[in-house]
Formats: structure tokens, sequence, C-alpha cells
């Protein structure tokens, strides 16, 4: 390691080290920290160009250096988040449900890893990944599927009638958390830099999505079509495209809502709740984002009862 990287690398770790983000997920500290080094740019510069740190320097290869230790010091933390993730946390049975798979659900969780590997050595992806990570890490889909299978309102009669999702509570929860994991894969089709919606926005059109699909199918022959589907279509307009599945419309906004999500936050006297918050502003923005705003009624109800 060069001279370089060591100061890189420990004035990332101090970084690191700040406890206000200290309950985040790895990619949740990396988007701050990234976040922090832009916005204090001005301030940083002159410190970090001095003789203590990177002399004759300017602020781009700074940040470069930077980014490039930070990433390093993340992916050592993450590995041990997915592993988590993958052995212990996903309910991988929702696979058996699907007669295309012939080779298990050890072949398919192969699959899904080696994806969201090549996903993280995408910096597009990356980020993209950071709220979809966070919200199968921290449980989204399972806190509120509980209550909506006790409710048996509309988002459960959108997926268990009208996507027909024959499997339990907990299948379709391993569904969901797939397709939150497999949500960015519609940046392996695009250069660094380029987004894959439609004039910016991030959400795609159907041609974009069946070639999304064909190009993961051949990575994840034993990944179920549902589940792929599920986490393509997640990154489209239910507004503008009804036939997107329930699935897809839940892991949207998990996604969304779950990027700057901390457990255990305090909440001021008087103040809402995270998620009710979260929720209340996305049902104001619903037409943007393309979601669901029935999902999200059902969704706010569901945060103020319980205080989320």
């Amino acid at each position: 390691m060069s001279t370089e990287e060591q100061k890189a690398t420990a004035f990332v770790g101090r970084l690191l080290d700040n406890p206000a983000i200290a309950r985040y997920t790895p990619l949740q500290k990396e988007e701050q920290i990234i976040q922090f080094l832009n916005a204090n740019s001005g301030q940083l510069a002159p410190t970090l160009q001095s003789n203590q740190f990177f002399p004759e320097r300017s602020w781009t290869q700074i940040l470069s250096i930077l980014l490039n230790a930070l990433m390093s010091r993340i992916d050592e933390e993450l590995q041990k988040y997915l592993d988590q993730v993958f052995d212990r946390i996903l309910n991988w049975d929702f696979v058996s449900f699907s007669s295309q798979n012939s080779a298990g659900v050890d072949a398919c969780r192969d699959e899904v890893r080696t994806i969201v590997g090549e996903l993280l050595e995408r910096p597009d992806a990356r980020r993209a990944f950071t709220g979809s990570f966070a919200a199968v890490y921290f449980g989204s889909a399972r806190r509120y599927l509980d209550h909506i299978y006790s409710r048996r309102s509309y988002i459960h009669f959108e997926l268990t009638k009208v996507q027909r999702l024959r499997m339990g509570k907990d299948q379709v929860q391993g569904l969901v958390d797939v397709s939150l994991l497999l949500k960015p894969v519609v940046h392996l089709l695009t250069t660094p830099g380029e987004n894959p919606g439609a004039q910016g926005s991030g959400l795609i059109q159907p041609q974009y999505a069946e070639n999304v699909v064909s190009h993961v199918r051949k990575k994840a022959p034993n990944l179920p079509e549902q589940a792929l589907a599920s986490a393509v279509h997640a990154n489209m307009s239910f507004l503008d495209y009804g036939f997107v599945e329930a699935t897809s419309r839940l892991a949207s906004i998990f996604s969304a809502r779950a990027r700057n999500y901390a457990p255990g936050m305090k909440v001021d006297r008087g103040a809402d709740s995270p998620d009710k918050s979260w929720l209340s502003i996305a049902r104001r923005n619903y037409k943007f984002y393309g979601f669901d705003v029935k999902m999200l009624d059902e969704l706010y109800s569901i945060a103020a009862e319980n205080m989320w």
C-alpha cells in the first residue's frame, strides 16, 4: 500500500468511526460519506491538499483516492452483511413454487449472489443497491407483510388475486426480498454515468425491461421467472404500466424508503414517526416516483398504527 493509500485509508477510517452513522449498513455509510465529501469540498480541499495529506494533487484526484479507499473498506465490511442476508435472512422457499427451477435453492442462491457481486462493482448500480439492501437487511417486507396478511385489504388482494401468488406469507416475503436485491440489475446494460430511465427519471420502459430480463436470464437460469420479472419491473411506473406486479410495487417503495432508514431513531415529541413521515411525503409525490398510491395509503396506515 502506497503512502497516499495509507493516508486515504486512515482519513476514511476516521469518517467511518463517526457514531452518527454507526447504525447504518455499510453501503448507507458509504453514501453518507460520499455526500459529506461532495458537500464540504470547499472546506476539505485546502486541508487535504496540504503537505500533511496530498500535496500537488487536485481536489478531483484527491476525491478519487478517497473514494477508492472508502469502497475498499466498505467492501470488507459488506461481505459479512451479505453472508447474513444470503444465509440467514433470505427465505428461499419461494423457489420451490416454480416448476421452471430444476437445480434447487442452492443454484438459485449462488446465481443471485454472483449478480449482486457484479452490481457492486458498478458505481451506479452500487448506489441503487443501497436502499434495496437496507430494506432486506432491516426486514421491511417482513414487518409490513405481517400486517398486510392480517388485514387482508388492498395489498393482500393485489398479491393473492391480481398477481395470483399461490404461496404463503413467508414465501412472498422471500420473493419481495429477492426482488429488492435484484432491482438494480437495470444498470447492467448501461455505461457508467448513464441513467437507464427515460429522461433521467430512473423509471424504465417495457422494451428496456425486456432486454434486461433477457440479459439476466442467461446469468441466472435457475432464478424463477416471476422473481426476475418482479425485480426488473420494480423500476417501472405503476401509473404508466398497470401490469407491474404487486411484489414489484412493494419493492419499489421499500427500496426508496430504506435508502436513509436507520433503526432505533428517536422521535421528537409531537413529531411523526420515521416511516409515517416518509410515507406521508411519498403519498404527495407518488406520481413522480410511479408508486401505487393505494399501497402507500395502506402502508401509511400500518406505520401510523404501529408508530413506525
